[in-house]
């Protein structure tokens, strides 16, 4: 706890000073004025150093901009009343109200409600409760509390299907090394009995509709996505031109988005995906919770000079992959480098679809820009443009992503 007297100290030394040489009755009721102003000092002290503070937050995980109850609790363990400003930290620039003014009346316990929201993904500090006494009597108490909780903000994603995975089926009477199972953990529907195996057959709900009822399984492919999402500048970009690092940071967050929305819809389909993003540090992922993915994606960060280099990440992902796998890359260019790379994935897997995305996409809600994609795309990636048309020779399919494409323009160019 802290306090401020630094007013109430100078009014006693002047009170005790004109006491010494001018000693009168009027004298002695400003000594006596003082006394009680240090008597209720301390027992306003006493007061602030025995007030409980406790806190909860309404989600320790939230999305960008979703508003959520910060929750402060006070408790009067006293004899008196008093009145207090409670002030949450000023790390949270996006809190209503910014404060309260309370009145704790003795033993009484308040709750205190505040809304408060973040604007960008990662993990966030809280900070700490301020309670604050001031008086006109010339002094003024804080107490704090540091929160020790954090709140993690999902990152922002766009509603889009993305069903550009290679799909496989089945050719009657012909042989086939891809197997299309159903998914027994997850039944899709009920209906009824038609010469199906007798292990399918739901007796409970057989009994209720009095006829047989089977169980009706999700079909799903063995193959798999993998996704790798480059959030650095790749080699052959040149490192301090202001132009890249500046876009790299809007890039990011765009990326980022893309892929929280693929990933979203890919595991409410319950399909297999493999995440990987490539920034400060490699971050690996393959869950059957999309909420997990979306942490990794909150906590990940590029970078402009980073030794991480996409091609030996790519080439070290080669072996494991099957021709029932889709490949989908993001990045923010494409060097020549990478084209190798980019062909000889092809020749292991069905499908390699590569997002380029230098300015990131148009908001569905958001509508379209009057622009010409020639006038805002740089020489760099003019060129990508015609090293497009030799990508797409050999099967791989790119696409130079303008800000006035949405999401769902893009997908469904593919």
């Amino acid at each position: 706890m802290r306090y401020k007297i630094k007013g109430l100290v100078w009014y006693s030394v002047i009170g005790v000073t004109i006491n010494i040489f001018y000693f009168s009755n009027y004298t002695l009721l400003l000594l006596a004025l003082l006394g009680y102003i240090w008597y209720d000092f301390f027992r306003k002290k006493a007061i602030i150093e025995n007030i409980e503070i406790e806190y909860k937050l309404e989600y320790e995980k939230a999305f960008i901009d979703e508003i959520f109850e910060y929750r402060i609790y006070l408790k009067n363990n006293s004899n008196d009343g008093i009145l207090l400003l409670v002030s949450p930290s000023n790390l949270l620039q996006r809190i209503r109200p910014l404060n309260q003014k309370v009145y704790l009346e003795p033993g009484e316990r308040k709750k205190l409600i505040f809304n408060i929201s973040f604007g960008t993904r990662g993990i966030k500090d809280i900070g700490r409760i301020s309670i604050k006494y001031n008086t006109s009597l010339g002094f003024e108490f804080w107490k704090t509390k540091i929160v020790e909780k954090k709140v993690e903000v999902l990152p922002e994603f766009i509603y889009s299907e993305f069903n550009k995975e290679s799909l496989k089926k089945l050719l009657p009477a012909q042989k086939s090394n891809i197997r299309v199972l159903e998914d027994v953990t997850y039944v899709e529907n009920i209906d009824e009995y038609n010469n199906e195996p007798l292990n399918r057959i739901n007796w409970k709900i057989s009994a209720k509709y009095d006829r047989l009822m089977v169980k009706k399984y999700a079909h799903t492919s063995t193959g798999q996505v993998y996704m790798f999402v480059d959030l650095n500048l790749p080699d052959g970009i040149p490192k301090e031109n202001i132009f890249w690092k500046n876009e790299r940071k809007v890039y990011e967050e765009y990326a980022l988005k893309a892929t929280a929305s693929i990933v979203k819809y890919q595991k409410e389909k319950y399909q297999d995906l493999n995440l990987v993003i490539l920034g400060k540090e490699i971050k690996k992922i393959s869950s059957n919770d999309w909420v997990e993915y979306f942490d990794t994606i909150a906590s990940a960060y590029g970078d402009n000079n980073s030794d991480i280099n996409l091609e030996k990440v790519l080439e070290s992902e080669i072996p494991y992959l099957t021709f029932e796998d889709t490949v989908i890359i993001i990045s923010i260019h494409l060097t020549d480098e990478i084209i190798p790379y980019l062909i000889k994935m092809r020749s292991k897997v069905s499908k390699v679809i590569v997002l380029v995305m230098p300015y990131g996409f148009r908001v569905e809600t958001e509508g379209k820009l009057d622009v010409n994609n020639q006038e805002i795309f740089r020489v760099e990636a003019i060129e990508l443009e015609k090293k497009a048309i030799l990508l797409e020779e050999n099967h791989i399919i790119v696409r130079l992503v303008s800000p006035d494409d949405s999401l769902t323009e893009v997908f469904s160019s593919i």
